[in-house]
């Protein structure tokens, strides 16, 4: 495509500087050669700091938000660089980039989001997908691509020209449905603009975010955009949640409105739920048939998740008997309880729960196993302050034993995170130790055999970021190193359970 056919006729272009272009990247790393780079204005610098680095890159235009005008770089792949600059470049971007990327509108997507779950949902979504021969693309937290060959995300919701490069990138490898994980802060920078849904789901709203939206009520407002701003053909809600109960009776919404979840009055409900030595297993009623739903999945939010993948892709025209007897195949989601073993040792749980409904979530999950369990937590520095003491009281009430470690705590200083988190009542048994590692192992070695160790709060990353450091770390590894094993399955046999 040339330049002058994705921005005529809201930016003039002199035939004499139009190019032919191939992609368009917002971010100057990301520059292919024949590209064309956007330089917007940022919260704290300007794109325009970094048109020196696109055309180094190989970008054969950019354009940049400014007072209209146009200049000439020179550059070691081209003649010469056209650089046009508009103060209407914000306004005008969105229509650009679907201009560039027309052909996603055929793709059936689906937005999945919450403040818990959006991982497991648009995976299990994949996952089912593929085991019924359809290729899923995905594009959230733990990467972007068609399952299971994901490619590393720098955000939970990209950048909308990310978003629509990805996407064109999978309709070019035959793939035509995709689940997108749509975050708080993805709708109110309208990352997902003009973007259409086939389904739009809410998991739940606990808790997060607070540093940037302010106030629950600015967090819920920042998500119900996706049901009441956006074009979808169907929402579907979790009304096990109080604010799920609250969006699925908003008039607002002018589309078919579904819900799930275990209560009665759920369209979706999952009910006579049972722990097995190898998941679990639950009774799904539903408007496509009723069935009896195996899962190698603990805990009930994963249950809920799958339920949600399930539901989703019934909405999409999957068959329901051929999703029930692909869910007996889900895997876990990285990082999303997931189990490791070692002979004659506790079983341990690595899980990114990083806020105090999630942590409850987990340990909750693993109570009906019967077993002692020892939590090991952190909080992210840099992040909202007030869930610190409400992760050590959900810690407190429901783990047999607490360790307080770091998880990443980027530029703040780890006491102070740690004052924050043992500033409430029931904290003066814990033990703490700043050095993550450390603290894996001795709270391994103070567990008996019979019991469970969770390793919470610390994300996807294989780092931790100290004092701006950001030094090589795995709970993985520590395992790894420790002689566990992540088991194939969650559970690996019926020794393992009871």
């Amino acid at each position: 495509m040339k330049l002058s056919q994705m921005v005529m006729p809201e930016l003039f272009i002199p035939p004499e500087w139009d190019r032919e272009f191939a992609q368009i990247a917002v971010d100057s790393r990301d520059v292919q050669p024949g590209d064309v780079f956007i330089a917007r204005r940022g919260l704290k610098s300007h794109g325009e700091e970094h048109i020196a680095a696109a055309i180094e890159q190989g970008a054969v235009a950019v354009l940049a938000e400014g007072e209209l005008g146009f200049r000439c770089e020179q550059s070691p792949h081209f003649p010469a660089v056209p650089v046009f600059f508009s103060s209407d470049i914000a306004a005008c971007l969105t229509v650009w980039l679907h201009r560039r990327y027309a052909s996603v509108d055929d793709m059936k997507l689906a937005a999945v989001t919450g403040t818990n779950g959006k991982s497991s949902v648009t995976q299990y979504m994949a996952q089912l997908a593929g085991f019924c021969a359809v290729p899923c693309g995905v594009l959230g937290t733990l990467g972007n691509g068609v399952w299971p060959d994901l490619q590393t995300s720098r955000n939970t919701t990209a950048d909308l020209s990310v978003i629509l490069r990805n996407l064109q990138s999978m309709q070019e490898r035959g793939v035509n449905i995709a689940a997108l994980e749509v975050s708080s802060h993805g709708l109110t920078q309208q990352r997902v603009a003009g973007l259409n849904f086939c389904v739009a789901v809410l998991t739940n709203l606990t808790q997060d975010h607070l540093d940037y939206h302010g106030s629950m009520a600015d967090y819920f407002a920042a998500k119900r955009q996706l049901f009441v701003g956006h074009d979808i053909q169907a929402a579907l809600i979790n009304i096990d949640d109080d604010y799920g109960r609250r969006l699925a009776a908003d008039t607002a919404i002018n589309t078919d409105v579904m819900t799930y979840g275990a209560s009665e009055q759920a369209s979706v409900r999952y009910s006579a739920v049972k722990m097995q030595a190898r998941g679990m297993q639950a009774w799904l009623d539903t408007p496509w048939g009723s069935g009896l739903l195996v899962l190698p999945l603990i805990g009930e939010f994963n249950l809920a998740n799958a339920t949600a993948a399930i539901a989703a892709l019934a909405l999409q025209g999957f068959d329901f008997v051929q999703l029930l007897q692909a869910a007996q195949k889900l895997e876990p989601v990285a990082g999303r309880m997931e189990l490791y073993v070692k002979d004659n040792a506790p079983l341990t749980v690595v899980d990114f729960a990083h806020t105090p409904d999630a942590l409850l979530n987990v340990l909750q999950a693993l109570k009906p196993w019967n077993k002692k369990i020892t939590a090991v937590f952190g909080c992210g520095g840099d992040r909202d302050r007030s869930k610190r003491p409400l992760m050590a009281q959900v810690a407190a009430a429901y783990a047999d034993i607490v360790w307080l470690t770091d998880d990443n705590p980027r530029s703040e200083d780890p006491q102070q995170i740690f004052a924050d988190a043992l500033n409430t009542e029931n904290t003066s048994d814990f033990y703490c130790e700043h050095d993550r590692s450390r603290a894996i192992a001795q709270a391994l070695d103070m567990t008996a055999a019979d019991g469970i160790v969770v390793i919470a709060g610390k994300g996807h990353e294989n780092y931790q970021e100290v004092q701006g450091v950001k030094l090589p770390y795995s709970d993985a590894a520590v395992l790894s190193q420790l002689g566990y094993r992540k088991a194939g399955q969650l559970l690996s046999g019926d020794e393992h359970a009871e």
